[in-house]
């Protein structure tokens, strides 16, 4: 899958964005793809008038294009096959960001996780808040040290969530990296299981993964006074899982709505790289990858 492999990766030269550049190389190695490195220099009011009055702007510039390059050969060490170019912008870093994610051979955007705060359960970093909430392409963030690319992917779906955008989300990911897809769900209300909705639900989509050759298992909770996402988290610990799915929702832009509750949490608090699908980042035509789609029941058609 070709057109799926040139990847955009924020640096800021912090230990969470190179990491993160190591990761998207991993990503690309496995399809001999394309790496861009880009550095964002924050010139806010005052300052960008300063810098671009004198050589000040010019020598910045050009020392963050030093450490890109110097960057960028130490990552072809490691992987000879990736193609790696750079890009170095100024002003706000989620609006450079999220421009150029909007060029026509970026297909997903890599972000390092880089903020501190009080309370992690309730806060994102700016960046990633609105990189993961406008992004015209899927978002994938990195935590700590990932080791694997993907062999794994826990995909949560509900009742109110739209199954085709995260099935063909599964689909794609699930066949360019040869992953095996856990369905997760929980129960909401006193019911066998087996009698749900949701379990029903899940058996589909099982069925429609299994038809299009992805190894599919699917997981419904017994209602718990855990909340949803933390049963997620533990269960995609439990299986040692190399990534989360999440659809994101533009609902507004409260911290406690912006993406979703249960989206927000998972993606700040996963262990593992969490892959977040705004609607417009999934609008891909799933037959632009794959010529023959499966549907032995037409879940994508309902």
């Amino acid at each position: 899958m070709k057109d799926y492999t040139t990847i955009l990766v924020p640096v800021d030269f912090n230990e969470p964005s190179l990491k993160a550049a190591q990761y998207a190389a991993q990503l690309a190695s496995s399809q001999n793809g394309e790496v861009i490195l880009m550095n964002v220099i924050e010139t806010p009011g005052l300052l960008m008038e300063f810098f671009s009055s004198g050589n000040e702007l010019v020598k910045i510039t050009n020392q963050a294009k030093d450490k890109l390059l110097k960057l960028t050969n130490s990552l072809q060490k490691n992987w000879p096959n990736v193609k790696f170019g750079t890009l170095v912008e100024l002003g706000k870093p989620y609006i450079k960001i999220l421009e150029a994610a909007r060029q026509s051979e970026i297909k997903m955007v890599v972000l390092g996780e880089n903020h501190d705060c009080m309370e992690p359960d309730t806060e994102l970093g700016t960046t990633v808040f609105h990189v993961t909430l406008k992004s015209t392409v899927p978002v994938l963030t990195v935590k700590g040290t990932p080791v694997k690319v993907k062999n794994k992917i826990v995909l949560p779906l509900d009742l109110t969530r739209d199954t085709e955008k995260n099935l063909k989300a599964a689909l794609m990911y699930g066949k360019n990296y040869n992953s095996e897809i856990h369905l997760v769900s929980a129960l909401i209300g006193g019911i066998k299981i087996s009698e749900s909705l949701i379990y029903k639900k899940l058996k589909a989509a099982e069925k429609f993964l299994n038809a299009n050759g992805i190894k599919t298992l699917f997981k419904v909770f017994e209602i718990s006074k855990k909340p949803p996402f933390m049963r997620v988290l533990e269960y995609a610990e439990e299986i040692e899982a190399d990534m989360i799915i999440v659809m994101t929702h533009q609902e507004g832009f409260t911290y406690n709505n912006y993406i979703g509750a249960f989206a927000h949490h998972i993606i700040n608090l996963s262990k593992v790289p969490v892959l977040s699908l705004t609607a417009s980042a999934n609008n891909n035509d799933i037959d632009h990858y794959f010529k023959t789609i499966v549907d032995p029941i037409g879940l994508l058609k309902k």
